[in-house]
């Protein structure tokens, strides 16, 4: 069982921190005899977890938010900012996603509620979103555009120079 429990530190650390937090509290039911302070311990590694899963959320929320500027707006000097937040922002979620597979359900558990507050920072951002109003739905595909290393969003509105 410990062995189970060393690779699943190593394949996914979220899990791991959650199965922990519960084995330390079962044996804080037992009234173990060892002198530990179980649930503080287990309150410690189960918040571990909770920051991967806040990080997880945050940085969907900002792909997402960076997404709908680029589609959406008409300013067009911040494009390469908002582009390159995407990429490094998803690359490190992409990256912390494989260190704990099992954060990919909070990808999809937060997907709507990530979506909705990245409008309303998009909004709250000074930038004239009137000309290409946002969707009330998220237009981006999860698994095949959001997490996708390699894809960015075109511009709904070119400048005046371009056709």
């Amino acid at each position: 069982d410990a062995l189970m429990a060393t690779q699943l530190y190593e394949t996914d650390f979220y899990e791991w921190t959650q199965r922990q937090a519960a084995r330390l509290r079962a044996l804080a039911a037992e009234r173990s005899n060892l002198d530990l302070d179980f649930e503080h311990l287990a309150e410690e590694i189960e918040s571990v977890g909770g920051s991967d899963r806040r990080e997880v959320k945050s940085r969907l929320t900002t792909i997402l938010e960076h997404m709908l500027k680029i589609a959406y707006s008409p300013a067009y000097e911040p494009l390469n900012g908002w582009r390159g937040t995407v990429k490094v922002q998803r690359r490190d979620l992409l990256a912390t996603l494989k260190q704990s597979p099992s954060l990919k359900r909070v990808v999809l558990d937060e997907f709507e509620r990530a979506y909705d507050e990245a409008v309303e920072i998009a909004r709250l951002s000074h930038i004239d979103l009137s000309l290409a109003p946002i969707p009330t739905t998220c237009p981006f595909e999860l698994d095949g555009q959001v997490l996708n290393p390699d894809w960015l969003p075109e511009p709904m509105i070119r400048p005046p120079n371009e056709c």
